[in-house]
């Protein structure tokens, strides 16, 4: 469609075309007025052509843009594909059929399968405070005193001594370490509650370090005891005696080894014993916690606390423990009043 409209107007003066309509258009080499000449359709014709070569150039930017956006988006998905499962351990397939939450249950059956394996050996375990509750009324503190000692070198008198103990049976028996009540004269027993009784010897073990005394009383609260064979290196081990004479103290640690041998001295005969198959822990041991109550996580007596590696005298996280199966088989052989060799 042209762009020059003609308009009718009233009729002019005369003039070179009378009063012929006038031509109201763009102007050109004739004037404003005037129709368009040859050289105004060429101009019309460059222009239109201008702009379609525009409009051809718009359409080719659009295109590639286009182009370039689908190219970014696929770039970007193989990135998602490729990264996805380094950064989060997720495989995007597995996501689209929705095996995401399967792989979640069967990760965290895993790891609970792998928790209740490494708890087996401690699995139920208390407290050291429970232990703590549920075991000292069954360990005693034992005080000794020995008779005055005449040689025709030196004379002696008498001497007292410390140490623990634990109640074997409701009815009285007690087991303890041989040193603790070696060459005594008077025992006199202190019961958790405070209650003092003597002690009558009942029998004695050297070799395995043992020995079995009485008290006069029954409905004691005999202690609970392990297997000691079932011990795991590693695993709770609680500690009660009277170390220094301080009752009822309570330590904790672990058994740190098994079956130890040492080679240990008396104080009163200054002979020299080998101990062996002993439970090596670092629960705090001192003198005065001899003949106490090593016990396990479930408030179960495993050991009877003997021995402790010091240069100083005191504890320095080595101490050592006779198995209870063997302070039993010894305690047991005392009390029936069979002979006991070493075990």
């Amino acid at each position: 469609m042209n762009d020059f409209r003609g308009a009718w107007q009233p009729p002019g003066g005369p003039g070179p075309w009378g009063t012929q309509p006038t031509y109201y258009g763009a102007p050109g080499p004739a004037g404003p007025g005037y129709p368009p000449g040859p050289d105004n359709r060429k101009a019309k014709r460059r222009s239109s052509a201008r702009r379609r070569n525009e409009n051809k150039r718009g359409q080719v930017g659009r295109g590639r843009l286009f182009l370039t956006s689908v190219v970014a988006a696929v770039i970007g998905a193989l990135m998602v594909v490729l990264l996805m499962p380094a950064v989060f351990g997720v495989n995007p397939y597995d996501l689209v059929r929705g095996k995401l939450k399967s792989a979640s249950v069967t990760q965290s059956n895993t790891k609970t399968t792998k928790s209740v394996q490494v708890v087996s050996s401690t699995s139920g375990s208390l407290t050291v405070a429970d232990i703590a509750k549920k075991v000292t009324p069954s360990i005693v503190n034992i005080d000794i005193r020995t008779a005055a000692q005449q040689t025709p070198f030196y004379s002696t008198g008498s001497q007292e001594g410390t140490g623990s103990g634990v109640i074997y049976t409701e009815n009285g028996y007690i087991i303890t370490n041989n040193h603790v009540i070696e060459s005594a004269q008077d025992i006199t027993v202190t019961l958790a509650s405070g209650e003092q009784l003597k002690a009558t010897l009942v029998g004695t073990d050297p070799n395995n370090d043992i020995a079995v005394i009485k008290i006069d009383k029954t409905g004691l609260p005999a202690i609970s005891i392990d297997d000691s064979s079932n011990l795991v290196v590693g695993q709770l081990a609680v500690a009660i005696g009277s170390p220094y004479g301080f009752e009822q103290t309570v330590t904790s640690g672990i058994v740190s080894a098994l079956h130890r041998t040492i080679s240990a001295g008396s104080d009163q005969s200054g002979q020299t014993e080998k101990l062996s198959n002993l439970i090596q822990t670092d629960a705090a041991i001192n003198p005065g916690n001899s003949g106490g109550a090593l016990c396990d996580g479930n408030a179960k007596l495993i050991g009877i606390d003997a021995v402790i590696a010091t240069q100083s005298g005191g504890s320095e996280g080595i101490g050592f423990a006779i198995p209870i199966n063997t302070a039993k088989k010894v305690a047991d052989g005392i009390i029936a009043g069979k002979a006991v060799s070493r075990l």
